[in-house]
C-alpha cells in the first residue's frame, strides 16, 4: 500500500443485508476515482484506500449510508480486505460459486480508478482472479441466469409448450436468454436498446421487441425472467393482475433494484421470486479445492500487501535512484571522450544507456518486491548502509 494507507472494503451481501437495502445502498454509492463500486445481485461492495488511523464506519456515514443500512455493513481492512477482493474476483463468494461475470466489473472499476493503491489491488485481483479460477478448475457453465431460468420452468407444466418472456438483454438477461434455448417453446427479449435485443434474438431463436411492447406481450407469456433496472414502470401491478385473469404466471425477477413493485409483488404472492430467492450453485469440485483456493486468496493478499509496503517501495527507489546514479556519471564521462558525434548520435547513445538500464533492472525490481530483506538488499547494492 502506498505509506500510510490501507485498503477498506465494505460490504453488503445478501447472506447479512436484506434486498431493500441493496436497493437503497445502489441510490446512494457511487464508484469514482478514489474509490470502486462492485455491485451484482447478491452483493453491494465498495472499496477504497484510507489514510491510516480512518474510521470506515465514518467513511461509510460521510458516503451517505444510514445508520440502519450500516448494522448489516461487514468492514473488511487491510490484507483481509485484499484477500476478500481476491476471493471475489475469483468466483468464491458468489451465489454460483466459480462464475465469472465479476471479473468484468473488476476490470471495469480498475480502468475507473485513478488512487494508486486502488488501481494496483484491482489489476492483481483480476490477475489472482483468473489464476484461482482455473488453477483450483473452478470454472461453472451456470449462473445467476440460468438458476432464475430453472426456478422459472420449475412453476410451469409443460415448458416445451411454454413462451418465455425476458426483460433485458444485458449480461444477466443473455445468460438467461442462452440457458432457456431448446427448453422451452418460445421466447420474446425485450430491451431499450432493440438493436441489441436483436442480435440476441437472432443468436437464440428468440423473438425481439422493444421495452413499450413488454405490458402486452405479457398477454403471451406463462413466465417472466427480468433482468432489467425498470423499477416497476412495465411491469406494473396493473399490468400483472390484467395477466393473471387469464391464468397463473411466474416472474423471476433477478434485477436489483427490482423489476417489479411491492404491489406487483404482492398481487404475484407465491409465483414472484427475488433473486434472494434462488438456490446457490457450487462447481463440481471438492470442498477441498474450494478450502484450498480461498487459502491461496489469503496468501496472494498477504504477499501483495508486504510487496506494496513503504520499506519495499523505498528500498526499490533507491534501487533505481542509484542505478541512474551510476548510469548518469558513466555516460557524462563517455560522451566526454564523443565530442564528435552529432546531436542526434548522442541522443541515440543517451537512450542506449537508458533503456539498458531499465532492462538490467527489471528482475532485481521484481526480486526486491519478492522478498523479505528487500530494503537491506537494495542498499548493499549501492554500498548504502541501512538506516
Amino acid at each position: 500500500m502506498a505509506s500510510g494507507h490501507r485498503i477498506v472494503a465494505l460490504a453488503w451481501h445478501q447472506r447479512t443485508s436484506a434486498i431493500d437495502t441493496r436497493e437503497r445502498l445502489l441510490g446512494v454509492l457511487t464508484t469514482g476515482p478514489d474509490r470502486a463500486l462492485l455491485a451484482t445481485c447478491h452483493r453491494i461492495e465498495l472499496y477504497t484506500a484510507l489514510p491510516d488511523g480512518g474510521d470506515p464506519v465514518a467513511v461509510a456515514a460521510q458516503l451517505g449510508v444510514t445508520a440502519a443500512d450500516r448494522v448489516t455493513m461487514s468492514v473488511h481492512e487491510g490484507p483481509a480486505a485484499v484477500a476478500h477482493l481476491f476471493a471475489v474476483a475469483a468466483g468464491l463468494d458468489s451465489a454460483v460459486v466459480g462464475e465469472p461475470q465479476i471479473l468484468s466489473q473488476v476490470r471495469r472499476a480498475c480502468a475507473a480508478a485513478s488512487d494508486p493503491s486502488l488501481v494496483a489491488v484491482l489489476a492483481r485481483a483480476l490477475h489472482v482472479g483468473r489464476a484461482v479460477r482455473s488453477e483450483h478448475e473452478l470454472t461453472s457453465t451456470r449462473s445467476v441466469g440460468s438458476l432464475a431460468v430453472d426456478a422459472a420452468l420449475a412453476a410451469i407444466s409443460d415448458p416445451l409448450r411454454a413462451t418465455v418472456l425476458v426483460v433485458g438483454a444485458g449480461e444477466m438477461g443473455k445468460l438467461a436468454l442462452r440457458a432457456l434455448v431448446r427448453r422451452v417453446g418460445a421466447v420474446v427479449v425485450a430491451n431499450r436498446d432493440v438493436a441489441r435485443a436483436g442480435e440476441l434474438a437472432a443468436a437464440y431463436g428468440a423473438r425481439a421487441i422493444p421495452l413499450s411492447e413488454v405490458p402486452g406481450a405479457l398477454a403471451d407469456a406463462d413466465a417472466v425472467i427480468s433482468a432489467a433496472d425498470t423499477r416497476g414502470a412495465l411491469l406494473s401491478a396493473a399490468s400483472i393482475e390484467r395477466r393473471l385473469r387469464s391464468g397463473p404466471l411466474a416472474v423471476v425477477d433477478i434485477a436489483v433494484p427490482r423489476s417489479l413493485d411491492a404491489d406487483a409483488r404482492a398481487r404475484l404472492g407465491a409465483s414472484y421470486r427475488s433473486v434472494d430467492d434462488l438456490p446457490g450453485a457450487r462447481p463440481r469440485v471438492p470442498d477441498a479445492a474450494v478450502a484450498a483456493a480461498l487459502e491461496r486468496c489469503d496468501l496472494e493478499a498477504v504477499r501483495f500487501c508486504e510487496t506494496r509496503s513503504p520499506e519495499r517501495a523505498a528500498a526499490i527507489r533507491e534501487l533505481r535512484d542509484g542505478a541512474e546514479r551510476v548510469r548518469a556519471a558513466k555516460l557524462a564521462r563517455a560522451m566526454k571522450h564523443l565530442g564528435h558525434l552529432s546531436t542526434r548520435d548522442r541522443r541515440i547513445v543517451a537512450a542506449l544507456t537508458e533503456n539498458l538500464t531499465h532492462a538490467l533492472l527489471h528482475a532485481p525490481t521484481v526480486a526486491l518486491r519478492e522478498r523479505s530483506d528487500a530494503e537491506v538488499a537494495a542498499r548493499t547494492l549501492f554500498d548504502r548502509p541501512p538506516r
